[in-house]
């Protein structure tokens, strides 16, 4: 039986998180309490992301994170805030904007070194509690410190310690607005450590989500929330072959086709309009896709459809490809090399101890990575 540990770190991916709890609970009919609806008729497995008490409370199988207890605080006072277990939710002692200020090495190197024993250590109390962790799903953004630094260190932890475990990550991209002058370094500075030690990276550009919103959902002014919805609806869509597995989707293959890509865009088709979550260009042809709905010929003549079946997730199929992740990486890079040639707030990182080889090193690989899906 599938079973998936969510580590949500920083302030977006606790968001980010946040909404996948709300759109999984509605799936599986499961109340902000934590119980079921109808417990003689439980809808889908459960079990996949939920912990079942004694009780009967459904409780998330998660561990929040964040270096500022801003947004876990209000996660603690919101609508689903008592499904959690309170020491699952684990903070720093900042309460700024982001406890890392925005710098890399102060969540990977000093601030998020201070806590990282006690996120491991609720970590190993979940496995405990569970038969067999399959998955370890790791939700953050790598614009701001918390989520970049810290999520970097928890995942080199994750391989570290539990070798034979899958890990992938879902991380969200920085956009052209954002609070951090500095966010293309945060981003450089986590790939090396993301592609070392995860299974599979699946990169959201922030670009694309805007562009998604305003000109195929036709939303003039997107907010916050209607941006973690359509991460949400992808993300509902890519486990619903674990949490309901009479929707004919072979789980095997979908962990089969992740392992070739080290870094995946995500896109999904919904009532046939593409999704594309990654970049703003078209996807190539014979993607490979994994369908939880029915799908019109004219898209199952573009995608290799590993399966389809007729579930609630209607007229939705999954893409998963390597291709279209080398423009937001490309702009990333771009931001990165021209910052680092003025050697722009690199003092801030050196006084956290990082050594000056990681950020030739981190350009290095974003050139090397953007040449590499650039050909694809």
């Amino acid at each position: 039986m599938k079973e998936i540990l969510t580590i949500q770190v920083g302030q977006c991916g606790n968001n980010l998180a946040s909404s996948f709890w709300e759109g999984s609970m509605l799936e599986h009919y499961i109340q902000a309490d934590g119980l079921l609806i109808d417990p003689l008729e439980p809808v889908g497995n459960q079990s996949v992301y939920f912990q079942e008490a004694s009780n009967g409370r459904h409780v998330p199988r998660s561990v929040l994170v964040d270096l500022d207890r801003t947004a876990l605080e209000k996660i603690r006072n919101g609508n689903l805030g008592g499904v959690f277990k309170p020491e699952n939710i684990i903070s720093g002692i900042d309460d700024g904007i982001d406890g890392a200020w925005n710098n890399w090495a102060k969540g990977y190197c000093t601030e998020g070194v201070q806590i990282i024993d006690q996120v491991m250590d609720a970590i190993r109390k979940q496995i405990e509690l569970s038969d067999t962790i399959n998955i370890f799903q790791m939700v953050h953004s790598l614009g701001g410190g918390t989520g970049s630094g810290l999520g970097s260190l928890i995942c080199d932890k994750l391989r570290e310690e539990y070798a034979k475990t899958i890990v992938f990550n879902q991380v969200v991209l920085p956009g052209l607005e954002t609070d951090s002058v500095v966010a293309a370094y945060n981003v450089g500075l986590s790939l090396p450590h993301l592609l070392d030690a995860s299974d599979q990276v699946f990169l959201i550009d922030n670009i694309a989500l805007y562009d998604v919103c305003v000109k195929q959902l036709q939303l003039p002014k997107p907010t916050l929330t209607d941006l973690n919805k359509l991460i949400t609806d992808h993300s509902l869509c890519f486990t619903s072959a674990w949490r309901f597995p009479s929707s004919g989707v072979d789980e095997k293959k979908i962990i089969d086709l992740m392992q070739p890509f080290k870094l995946g865009s995500l896109s999904y088709i919904k009532n046939d309009i593409q999704f594309n979550l990654t970049c703003q260009t078209e996807l190539l042809t014979k993607s490979i896709a994994i369908s939880t709905g029915q799908v019109s010929e004219i898209v199952k003549s573009e995608i290799q459809i590993v399966s389809e079946s007729s579930n609630k997730s209607n007229q939705t199929a999954l893409l998963l490809c390597a291709q279209n992740v080398s423009q937001p990486l490309e702009r990333m890079r771009d931001q990165f090399s021209a910052m680092y040639r003025r050697m722009a707030f690199t003092k801030c990182y050196h006084a956290e101890g990082m050594d000056q080889l990681e950020f030739v090193d981190s350009l290095d690989l974003l050139q090397k990575l953007v040449l590499e899906y650039g050909q694809q």
